[in-house]
């Protein structure tokens, strides 16, 4: 594990200038692949410490990196029995994260110390939602369990017929879950009390979300669901064309979502009529963060896009190694975002600027997390990473373009 400068990692490839005037910031245009843009940074692979192959997590702690104006350093790792591929959450002092060794683990957040596991009887790919002192989430053993976090004994359980791969969402004491028998459920949060279900055409492997008097969720028969929260009738559907594994996005009256038909989507959230699409080169599994009116959505064509949230407009894109699965999320100026390679990416929001890496042993395929300062990432090397986040006074902050600065 380590470190990785950029100046190492990456290059230019023939940069043009974009409407934008920045050779920064890719155009448009549209490739013969069928991908729009035009290439501007290649990660070259090499070799990035003597004897230290990119991929291996043999390295010794990195040291700090200053990404803009932020400093990110390693905090520590705490190893799982398997693979990590849930998003970690924080509740009450604890760090909660599932894993392929069939529980869910609770870690001291500050430390990476061991505080107890419930097990189940499969993969826990689901985060944990949580109500005064109990805690909620799904196994692929098909149930959903709902914990006093005091005691950690389970208060109910509710069977479905299918993988839980996706996360519970909590709205005004329901929560609404999916499952890969292809329903969504809504139960009641003090009992696990069935109010309601509706039968998609395939599996739900992504959460839901609530906005006002609606409940959207995806599904593998390609389509986007509007449901009216209080009886599950079908206020609208959308079909993508491919399979929805992503969850959708609420930003104001827009929603947005990603499919494997290799398309973005922006719909209105009141009646699902489309705004308009952004086409990739491949299949886009993750769900999409906004932030400042931008979108950010990584591909299994690995490449991260920025996309104007209202027009649909490229703003940039830059290449991985591999496909990116993961979440990004969004910390002051910058992205984060982990893809297969096993790299955890922070590049600047605006530009897309690469400032820092960090290279782990497995891919990366759920979004890391950021509470407190902390950044936490799970990956397949069966280890959750943590780091800290520390905005640092310089002189790069009065700029007007940040400068990303050398590992100190």
């Amino acid at each position: 594990m380590h470190s990785i400068n950029t100046g190492i990692l990456f290059r230019m490839v023939n940069p043009i200038k974009s409407v934008h005037q920045s050779s920064r910031i890719r155009s448009k245009s549209k490739l013969p692949s069928g991908r729009r843009g035009i290439q501007k940074i290649l990660i070259s692979g090499i070799i990035l410490f003597p004897g230290i192959l990119l991929g291996c997590n043999i390295a010794p702690k990195p040291p700090p990196a200053t990404v803009s104006a932020i400093d990110v350093s390693f905090a520590w790792e705490y190893k799982a029995g398997d693979y990590i591929r849930s998003v970690p959450v924080i509740h009450n002092g604890a760090l909660y994260v599932g894993s392929d060794d069939n529980g869910l683990h609770a870690v001291d957040p500050e430390s990476g110390e061991y505080k107890w596991m419930y097990p189940t009887g499969d993969n826990v790919s689901s985060t944990p939602e949580f109500w005064e002192d109990q805690m909620v989430f799904g196994s692929w053993d098909g149930n959903l369990y709902a914990l006093d976090i005091k005691t950690g004994e389970d208060t109910w359980v509710f069977e479905t017929g299918g993988w839980v791969s996706a996360s519970p969402l909590l709205d005004e004491n329901i929560i609404y879950i999916g499952s890969q028998d292809g329903v969504l459920y809504a139960l009641d949060v003090h009992n696990g009390a069935e109010l309601w279900r509706f039968n998609t055409g395939g599996r739900i492997e992504s959460s839901a979300v609530v906005q006002g008097d609606l409940v959207y969720v995806g599904s593998t028969d390609g389509y986007l669901y509007a449901l009216d929260k209080s009886n599950a009738e079908l206020v609208w559907s959308y079909d993508s064309g491919g399979e929805i594994k992503s969850s959708p996005i609420v930003d104001g009256e827009s929603l947005y979502f990603g499919s494997t038909d290799r398309q973005l989507y922006a719909l209105d959230a009141l009646n699902g009529q489309l705004l308009w699409s952004y086409e990739v080169g491949q299949s886009i599994e993750g769900s999409p963060a906004i932030n400042e009116g931008i979108l950010f959505a990584g591909a299994n064509d690995g490449w991260l896009y920025a996309i104007q949230s209202g027009t649909g407009e490229l703003v940039w894109e830059v290449p991985f190694e591999s496909m990116i699965r993961s979440n990004p999320v969004t910390w002051d100026n910058m992205v984060f975002v982990g893809d297969d390679s096993g790299g955890l990416t922070a590049l600047d929001t605006q530009t897309g600027e690469v400032g820092w890496r960090y290279q782990t042993g497995g891919a990366i395929t759920a979004g890391p997390y950021i509470h407190d300062g902390m950044l936490y990432a799970g990956s397949l090397d069966r280890r959750l990473h943590a780091f800290k986040l520390k905005r640092v006074e310089s002189a790069a902050e009065t700029q007007s373009t940040p400068k990303i600065g050398d590992n100190q």
